[in-house]
């Protein structure tokens, strides 16, 4: 080919690259922004959308938050629009993106929405905790008292890095908009909640979360009923026998069954028995088709989790599936600063668990979104209940 037909040729992939990114990156933030918009709570608009000075604030938090990424794609300077002091070469996301991050994260994680708050202002801090004292009625004006002491402990919360990497067209990261921003931080907010909530409740290690925590009581399925579709509404009230009455919390809107959807439907499904030859199945124990589920089951209020077991889970036998849990027992520390880091260099593992993205070659940039965070029970013998199925 001639020089001016290679030149050509040049322009015209170069037209069709940027017809590309103008049509895919633009539709990918859209399509985003609309499931943001589609899952905002209705509250939300019920008051209205906050005074103009709000808007306006909100809306110059967007634009630094814009500008901060295109800062950090072009390694510029970006100290100005930290959140607070950057060390070692970190910059603080700037105000606006880390107060979604929160924010993101308590729309959709239970732990951090009802979970005991506990703003950590170090790595390790330990937390008191103390039972209830006894009082006693005297047999006479002379008897002696009898002496009650608390017993003393401690939660002791040790701050573990949390974060999640998003890799983002390098184009679009360098054309910022405030919906790029919105998108980011509703990913980023939604990866963290849900890891918060595995951690609190599955455990991810041994001896965390409420599944795996050992002092944590259990009453197990029969022999027989190895399948969490064996679960009765009967068994809820044998969990709830599990906690110390004396000791959980007042607040009814702490104290809350936590399962998975389809657990719940399993529950939705039993009907009143009335004994004959055959057996007469009468109405649904809970409401049926065509009305609301009540907003509690023998008196607590219940939330489903797509984190929590579900029937067509396989190997079901000797699994814990379902809980009770006062939330006022669970301790969310976080140090409530996230940092967002940069790199266009790195190999990173796609959601698949195996296929290696190389951001260099897609011109790509991987955004790195971390917090320090910590989520630990307390009184983990009197404040919660588990079932399980049962092994054989």
């Amino acid at each position: 080919m001639t020089e001016e037909e290679l030149k050509k040729q040049s322009e015209e992939d170069k037209k069709a690259m940027e017809t590309i990114v103008e049509a895919l990156t633009p539709k990918a933030v859209d399509a985003v922004i609309e499931k943001m918009k589609a899952e905002q709570p209705l509250r939300k608009n019920i008051f209205g959308d906050g005074s103009p000075s709000e808007k306006a604030e909100l809306e110059e938090k967007k634009k630094d938050a814009a500008e901060y990424l295109k800062q950090l794609v072009a390694n510029g300077n970006t100290k100005a629009l930290s959140a607070g002091s950057s060390t070692s070469g970190s910059e603080l996301v700037p105000t606006y993106v880390s107060d979604q991050i929160v924010t993101q994260a308590q729309n959709y994680g239970l732990i951090r929405k009802y979970a005991y708050k506990w703003p950590m202002q170090g790595i390790n801090e330990n937390i008191p905790t103390m039972t209830t004292l006894t009082a006693y009625r005297l047999a006479g004006d002379t008897a002696a008292i009898t002496s009650s002491q608390p017993t003393t402990g401690t939660v002791n919360l040790r701050a573990k890095t949390v974060g999640v990497i998003v890799p983002v067209s390098k184009v679009l990261l360098q054309n910022s908009t405030a919906n790029l921003v919105d998108a980011i931080t509703y990913l980023a907010g939604k990866a963290i909640a849900k890891l918060e909530d595995q951690w609190g409740l599955l455990g991810l290690g041994s001896g965390e979360g409420i599944f795996q925590n050992t002092n944590v009581p259990i009453f197990t399925l029969g022999t027989g009923n190895t399948a969490y579709s064996s679960v009765s509404a009967e068994n809820l009230l044998d969990v709830e026998n599990l906690l110390d009455e004396n000791f959980v919390s007042s607040d009814a809107n702490t104290l809350r069954w936590i399962m998975s959807r389809s657990v719940l439907n399993v529950l939705r499904r039993q009907r009143s028995i009335i004994n004959g030859t055959p057996n007469q199945p009468q109405g649904f124990l809970l409401p049926g088709y065509g009305v609301d589920t009540p907003p509690s089951l023998w008196d607590h209020p219940y939330d489903t989790s797509a984190v929590m077991p579900k029937v067509s889970d396989g190997s079901q036998a000797g699994k814990k599936f379902l809980a009770l849990v006062d939330y006022e027992n669970i301790i969310h520390g976080d140090a409530m600063e996230y940092t967002m880091e940069i790199s266009d260099q790195a190999t990173i593992t796609d959601t698949d668990g195996t296929t290696l993205i190389n951001l260099f070659q897609q011109n790509m940039v991987a955004l790195k979104i971390w917090g320090l965070v910590d989520v630990q029970l307390s009184n983990p013998s009197k404040a919660f209940g588990v079932l399980a199925t049962s092994a054989t």
